[in-house]
């Protein structure tokens, strides 16, 4: 077996997905990112601002790890899906960790 992970065509070396909440503040997290050594970072849609002010966690994250939107936080079916759609539309991707 590789080290390396291929889903949908789509090969990442690492194996670890980390997440992005939890941490003190934002250098403790890209620091414990890095460290990890992931390529795929997974983003609460609920609890990511939108709202354009200032430096988004896309921003900061988007051009170094495959993110990959999760529905943290929902607690209903139509939340899910929703906030997959919202996913969608944010990151451009398909790919979505139902939670």
């Amino acid at each position: 077996m590789s080290g390396s992970l291929t889903i949908a065509g789509k090969t990442f070396a690492s194996r670890l997905f980390i997440g992005t909440s939890r941490y003190p503040n934002q250098q403790i997290m890209l620091d414990a990112l890095a460290a990890s050594g992931a390529e795929v970072v997974t983003v609460a849609m609920r609890r990511v601002s939108l709202d354009g002010g200032g430096e988004s966690l896309f921003d900061v994250l988007g051009g170094k790890y495959f993110l990959l939107p999760n529905t943290a936080g929902c607690y209903t079916v139509r939340d899910a899906v929703l906030t997959a759609q919202l996913g969608r539309e944010a990151l451009g991707t398909n790919w979505v960790k139902l939670e």
